[in-house]
């Protein structure tokens, strides 16, 4: 019965411009958008997407893995109310590159409590850009999942220009979620000051069945850009960025989080210029250092069997980019070199009460570190008015490190041995290394087509893509005097995932429709499984390790836009992706299931109304067993289906305000997708907010 209401809702959503066109003027059929728009994305070019945030119909988010899930094609877990965890085509973590305003950002838990987009407020960025899949080699090593790119473009000044701005604030009734932010740029043709503010605080919400759930969190950012644009050609931009989030509560995870402080230093210049072949040169380098602490006392009472934790780290990484533009012919070729280096530190103590947890019980990341060297080369080749290919070789060094490896823990507690890290890992590897070195090559090969006089492009892409373990995975060293089977121990000789992936697809757009297609698949060699030891060590009980394993992912994404009018436009999206573990014969954990929506938006001059209905499919494709697969899923989960509306009326003066209600019918569900919780055995799903009704007012200026 509940499916039947959701087919009839999805088909009157769909059918409802078809009984409104009646009434519009024929004389509007012309449609003058000139990109595919679903659910506020335009589509750029095959696989990549732009998300404006000045455009943006919808309501509040907590940050910028909350912005992306509104992408279509976009998955999440969830651990709590902030730090949502993105999922591009069934991939995570590093499997997809996420540079904010060009900076690397690692988080600082090991449990990703604060996964990169998290650093990512949506209201201090311009635009968000979203590659799906292997489609570059320009920004950085790996991505085999996508790149996400948050952006902010601030416009050189005009003559007879001094300032441009927006200031606004915002409410979202669940959770008691009140925001502001302030975007302030003055200066001239020369150059510029741009300041930027945000505020967000947010209580727990309650889910579908007003169950209060884990999410209160509270964040202030604040951002200074000093540039300078002598003219067009020329720019250079230093910025410093510093975040503040505190008292984060998560209901995924025997932890919570007092504080993550982190501060960016930015430094970007591209100059125009004429030598050679060469039109363009352009570079930047960030520096990200992040402190964040976690424990299971300060904003919880732990039980009296339950001893108190806490784990302060630190994340620091440096990365820069040096790029050369070139036109030569009909070759339009970028080629340069980047560099990134991250330093992870992270150490975990224990104690009897809050006033003496001092005992070293892990060294969690024992000082490991990640260097990568990378040079690139990407070119297209315009082969016609009508076809083009595209190109590029990557090539990556890599050094790995662990300088505290053999440190020993302090703690005595327990009958098992107290082990150091490279303890942990001879005792379920069989060896110990605290150095690695890769040279890893990948590349990518891209061929489109148009067709119906360039209202179409059809194209095909072949990559492969290589990613290296991350500090989690490979030096990992969570300890446990008592049971082999709460330790997570990563592995120091972990080879890295080869991703060879064909991809198919096609768009068009036409006065009244638009389409964009796409099939994939991503055959994986020594993919980095997350699984047990199942005794194969003779150590005992599962402890949660890592090992290669051959897998493979392949899916499909579809949207189709329906434009009735200029002011009148239906939507459709389609996101699917199988993964198989091949040397288990079981699924791959943590693959989202397939995920439908269907808009309907219309937009005169100055007020605009929508809704979006996203029905999800149920997932029993699962590995939830840890005696002899890796548990990291929770449950075979089921399907769901909630409603958003939406609307906007713009007043005079630049003033805007924005209005909605997510989850209209009040429905309890939880998504497929959790963070892993490697504190505890069981993985947790954690319920989606409840119905919310929400608003928010900006002024342009």
């Amino acid at each position: 019965m509940e499916k039947s209401l959701v087919l009839s809702a999805l088909f009157s959503l769909w059918l409802m411009p078809v009984w409104a066109e009646d009434t519009v003027d024929k004389k509007e059929t012309i449609v003058k958008m000139e990109t595919i728009i679903v659910e506020d994305t335009q589509i750029l070019e095959p696989a990549k997407s732009r998300l404006i945030i000045s455009e943006r119909a919808k309501g509040p988010v907590s940050d910028g893995g909350d912005l992306l899930t509104t992408i279509p094609g976009i998955s999440s877990a969830r651990m709590g109310g902030h730090g949502v965890d993105p999922v591009i085509r069934g991939q995570s973590y590093n499997r997809i590159n996420i540079l904010l305003d060009g900076a690397y950002v690692h988080g600082g838990c090991p449990n990703r409590m604060d996964p990169p987009s998290s650093y990512g407020p949506s209201e201090t960025y311009d635009e968000v850009e979203v590659i799906k899949g292997s489609q570059t080699v320009q920004q950085g090593g790996g991505g085999s999942g996508g790149t996400v790119l948050f952006k902010r473009n601030t416009k050189r000044f005009a003559e007879g220009e001094w300032y441009q701005g927006k200031v606004g604030g915002g409410y979202r009734g669940n959770a008691d979620g009140r925001g502001g932010f302030a975007d302030l740029t003055v200066g001239n043709t020369q150059g510029y000051v741009r300041i930027i503010g945000n505020y967000d605080n947010s209580e727990n919400y309650e889910d579908g069945d007003g169950h209060s759930v884990r999410s209160a969190y509270e964040m202030a950012t604040g951002n200074v850009m000093l540039g300078w644009t002598p003219d067009d050609e020329t720019r250079v931009e230093f910025g410093y960025e510093a975040t503040d989030t505190d008292d984060v509560l998560f209901a995924g995870a025997g932890m919570d989080s007092p504080y993550t402080l982190h501060d960016v230093y930015r430094l970007k210049f591209n100059r125009g210029i004429s030598f050679g072949a060469i039109q363009k040169v352009s570079g930047r380098i960030s520096y990200s250092d992040l402190t964040h602490l976690m424990d299971n006392y300060s904003l919880r009472t732990p039980s009296m069997a339950t001893m108190h934790m806490k784990a302060p780290s630190i994340s620091d990484t440096l990365s820069g980019r040096l790029d050369f533009e070139a036109v030569h012919g009909d070759f339009l070729t970028n080629f340069g070199i980047d560099y990134q280096s991250n330093k992870r530190d992270a150490v975990r103590y224990r104690g009897s009460s809050r006033d003496n947890v001092n005992t070293i019980n892990s060294f969690l990341w024992p000082d490991a570190r990640l260097q990568t060297i990378g040079l690139y080369g990407e070119s297209e080749w315009i082969m016609s008015d009508d076809r083009l290919m595209k190109f590029g070789l990557r090539y990556d060094h890599v050094r790995a490190t662990a300088d505290k490896a053999y440190r020993t823990p302090t703690d005595t507690m327990g009958m098992l041995a107290k082990l150091s890290a490279s303890g942990l890992y001879t005792t379920y590897y069989g060896g110990s290394s605290t150095s690695e070195i890769e040279n890893n090559i990948g590349g990518m090969v891209r061929f489109e087509q148009d067709y119906l006089q360039g209202k179409g492009t059809f194209y095909t892409t072949l990559s492969r893509s290589v990613r290296t373990a991350d500090a989690t995975e490979r030096y990992m060293a969570s300890n446990n005097n008592m049971t082999e089977s709460s330790r997570w121990v990563g592995n120091p000789f972990i080879d890295p995932e080869k991703h060879h992936q064909i991809e198919i697809g096609t768009r068009f757009k036409t006065k009244s429709w638009g389409f964009d297609s796409s099939v994939y698949y991503n055959r994986i060699s020594d993919f980095i499984l997350r699984t047990r030891d199942h005794g194969a060590s003779g150590a005992g009980n599962n402890a949660t390790i890592y090992r290669n394993v051959s897998a493979y992912l392949i899916g499909s994404e579809m949207s189709l836009n329906r434009y009735w009018t200029d002011h009148l436009v239906s939507g459709a999206s389609l996101a699917y992706v199988y993964g198989e573990n091949l040397s288990e014969d079981r699924p791959l954990a943590q693959i989202p299931p397939l995920e439908v929506s269907v808009t309907t938006d219309y937009k005169k001059s100055n007020w605009s109304v929508g809704g979006k209905i996203l029905t999800v499919n149920n997932q029993s494709r699962v590995d939830d067993t840890t005696s002899i697969g890796s548990g990291l899923d929770a449950r075979k989960t089921s399907g769901f289906a909630v409603t958003e509306l939406y609307g906007s009326y713009k007043l005079a003066m630049g003033t805007r305000v924005k209005f909605g209600v997510d989850n209209l019918f009040d429905k309890t569900y939880a998504k497929h997708l959790n963070l892993s919780n490697a504190f505890d055995v069981n993985q947790i799903q954690v319920n989606e907010p409840g119905r919310s009704i929400w608003f928010t007012v900006d002024l342009t200026f």
